[in-house]
């Protein structure tokens, strides 16, 4: 009987233990680091080209980050300008056909040994795309549906 209640008493003891863990002091704000390791907006760079080819599924082959991807022409080269997962699906996706003039805006970065853009925004045909927000995280496209409930029922859910 005395053993049952030694087991009973260390198995308290740990579960004091485990509430115990959230008591631990908490950092202050100047000491976390406000700059998100993927994607800064100081280093991001705005340059003109030409569209050499449209990738909107990339194979294992190609070894490119997964989405789309545009290969442009610039003055000092070949960059592959990775558009993420959304952009040129579903239907409002994004087009582009070769040898057309477009402008970028993104973050150059060295993925799996090559030089990727990572996109945040595209100028095309007068219209400014967001492709990332401002911490490099791809938006959803999600077009508005015509006739939705809340507009024609007067907003019932």
């Amino acid at each position: 009987m005395m053993w049952r209640f030694a087991a009973f008493g260390l198995f308290g003891l740990l579960a004091l233990c485990l509430f115990a863990l959230p008591l631990q002091a908490q950092t202050s704000e100047a000491s976390r680091t406000a700059v998100h390791p993927w994607y800064d907006l100081a280093k991001e760079v705005t340059f003109t080209a030409m569209v050499s080819s449209v990738v909107k599924s990339p194979t294992h082959d190609m070894n490119m980050l997964g989405g789309s991807h545009l290969i442009l022409e610039t003055s000092s080269g070949t960059v592959d300008a990775s558009l993420g997962s959304f952009a040129m699906r579903g239907k409002d996706a994004l087009s582009f056909t070769p040898g057309a003039r477009i402008q970028v805006t993104g973050e150059i970065k060295t993925v799996r040994g090559k030089q990727v853009l990572i996109t945040r925004l595209v100028l095309a045909n007068g219209r400014t795309y967001q492709i990332r927000n401002a911490h490099g995280f791809a938006i959803a496209r999600v077009p508005p549906e015509a006739g939705s409930s809340s507009d024609v029922e007067g907003g019932r859910l």
